[in-house]
């Protein structure tokens, strides 16, 4: 049986990890190709899955690169994954996608930051796809295997946004095992020492970046620490407030904002919410029938109370 401290482990380290970090990590790219990405991450945060899914086809077309193109369908099989969408099938293919990403980042004799930063991406994005079948061990395994490249990217001499988006996560929260969980410090000895204000800093650089990707990244990522470990509600609620304005078909991020606000004890807040989330779920054109109740259950068990479309 796994152990409860095990299970907290495993839900830290595979909650937080971004299933998008290395999409970008293709080499030089040409703007148009640039922008169809760009294109494709605003649809994909605000929940047009339809428009989402016609930009992969144009990418496609473009000669876009397999290795990123892979990355991308694994991106919107997890995202309508978390969205409710047709669990069995989006499960299948984001490991799929994972699974291909992982063959080819592993058959490349070169290992250049690119490569690494791709391989990082499959194995983390894996142990989350773990995790949400709720196959602790192998999540954390996956996570640990991800830190091995995460450690090379860190002797990298080139630092970009991407990159530091990982540096931040790493610095943070292997400092944060250390301290929390002194079991895991045999399996991490060999890797650098972590830094929470270090880790704090890249992500706060990150989250105020013109890239639409890294800020919206950046900003999630800052919600989960300030709302789960570090435990300060007022900061986590600012972070929502952010990514709920940029995205507010997003109901991923409204769902955090709403589960602050219980947290934070605001029943008048947290009930106005709530009305307007339930309305915006009933009326939304953007999702089918089963994402609707998808999204009503999980606010209904939230608030205890049962809630019908």
């Amino acid at each position: 049986m796994v152990s409860t401290r095990c299970i907290r482990i495993s839900v830290l380290l595979v909650l937080i990890y971004s299933p998008v970090f290395s999409v970008y990590a293709v080499g030089i790219k040409m703007s148009d190709e640039n922008s169809l990405i760009n294109c494709f991450f605003k649809n994909l945060y605000n929940f047009s899955f339809r428009e989402a899914d016609s930009m992969i086809v144009v990418m496609k077309n473009s000669n876009m690169d397999n290795n990123t193109l892979t990355n991308i369908r694994a991106n919107l099989a997890w995202w309508k994954l978390l969205s409710g969408d047709s669990i069995g099938t989006n499960l299948r293919n984001c490991d799929s996608c994972i699974h291909e990403s992982i063959e080819s980042g592993l058959k490349n004799k070169k290992k250049d930051l690119i490569s690494l930063q791709n391989i990082v991406f499959s194995y983390s994005l894996k142990a989350r796809l773990e995790n949400y079948r709720g196959n602790t061990l192998k999540a954390i395994i996956y996570f640990y295997k991800s830190i091995f490249y995460i450690n090379e990217c860190i002797d990298s001499p080139i630092r970009d946004e991407k990159l530091n988006l990982v540096l931040g996560l790493y610095f943070y929260f292997i400092d944060y095992i250390e301290n929390e969980y002194s079991i895991m410090n045999a399996l991490l000895f060999t890797f650098p020492k972590g830094d929470k204000n270090k880790g704090l800093i890249y992500l706060e650089n990150c989250s105020e970046s013109d890239n639409e990707m890294i800020r919206t990244e950046a900003n999630y990522f800052l919600l989960k620490i300030y709302a789960y470990t570090e435990r300060d509600y007022s900061k986590a609620c600012q972070y929502a407030l952010f990514l709920t304005q940029q995205h507010p078909n997003n109901l991923v991020y409204s769902l955090e904002q709403f589960k602050l606000l219980l947290k934070m004890k605001k029943d008048y807040e947290a009930e106005i919410l709530q009305r307007r989330l339930i309305e915006q779920i009933r009326s939304a054109v953007n999702i089918n029938n089963n994402q609707k109740n998808h999204f009503i259950s999980q606010i209904g068990e939230l608030t205890k109370t049962e809630i019908k479309l």
